[in-house]
């Protein structure tokens, strides 16, 4: 961050120029239908999210490629309206969003309501198919899976394999995974040290700590602040979902991890209605 964003942040919300745009233009746009604009349905005209998106930062043909990857995924559909096109979520982009924030709200759940048992997978992957690793890896780290042992990955939620699944399935490597439900006994590592290797909990806990730091020093003022501000945490929030892996409280009840997430997620409800306001103001000029 340059000098003059720090301080703009030292003095409260940046100004329209030094705004750092909320991620990519794609999840800028799905965060925008999915956490402002849902479950209202509304349809959104293409005018509305070039203003909003420009506004913030956003090149109009990096605005234009994001909708038509959206479209192109399934994410969502085009009507005509006279001369103007309007964008609404299909089924598909709706269970893609209420994935995703559903996702969020829970980041603060401290699962306290955990019954020992965990999903172990084995994957043993052939030297010959090892291209195929990264794609796997991330497929499990991305439901919340971690590994305390080469070829063993363990998660304490166990209903939480479908992406691993499907990835295993697609990948091939059915032949080469174990994949069964279970507690911990007293051979081999104790519950403690699977934690400690599977997961870096403590760098996690500090990418809380800077993420807390960084947006309570936010003091976004008008509406428009308020809106950027919003999607800029949204966009962090997001990847929490792949990073943080949501272990139980009986597991990590030294971690202040719940607690940051929990003064991140007011700071979301605090933000959303002046960000409402000024989404509401776009879509008024343009319908």
């Amino acid at each position: 961050m340059s000098q003059a964003q720090e301080d703009g942040l030292r003095n409260g919300a940046l100004a329209p120029a030094l705004r750092p745009t909320p991620g990519t233009a794609q999840a800028t746009l799905l965060n925008i239908l999915g956490d402002i604009v849902h479950p209202a349905r509304l349809p959104v005209p293409t005018a509305a999210m070039l203003e909003a998106m420009v506004r913030i930062g956003y090149s109009e043909p990096a605005i234009r490629q994001a909708i038509l990857r959206c479209s192109s995924a399934g994410w969502i559909a085009k009507e005509k309206s006279g001369r103007s096109t309007r964008w609404t979520l299909t089924e598909s982009g709706i269970a893609l969003v209420e994935e995703g924030v559903s996702g969020v709200e829970q980041l603060s759940d401290a699962h306290s309501d955990w019954d020992g048992r965990w999903r172990i997978v084995i994957v043993t992957i052939p030297n010959e198919m090892r291209s195929v690793r990264d794609r796997l890896y991330r497929a499990l780290r991305w439901d919340g899976f971690g590994s305390p042992l080469p070829s063993v990955w363990v998660s304490p939620h166990p209903a939480r394999h479908r992406r691993p699944s499907s990835a295993i399935t697609e990948l091939g490597l059915t032949d080469f995974t174990l994949s069964f439900v279970g507690e911990a006994d007293n051979v081999g590592l104790p519950v403690a040290e699977i934690v400690t290797r599977a997961w870096d909990l403590g760098g996690l806990d500090q990418h809380y700590t800077d993420l807390v730091d960084r947006f309570e020093m936010l003091k976004p003022a008008t509406d428009v602040d308020h809106f950027v501000a919003l999607l800029q945490l949204d966009q962090e929030l997001q990847q929490l979902l792949v990073t943080d892996p949501h272990i139980p409280s009986s597991l990590t009840p030294h971690w202040h991890g719940r607690e940051a997430a929990g003064r991140l997620l007011n700071l979301r409800r605090e933000w959303h209605t002046p960000a409402e306001h000024h989404w509401n103001s776009i879509m008024k000029r343009h319908t």
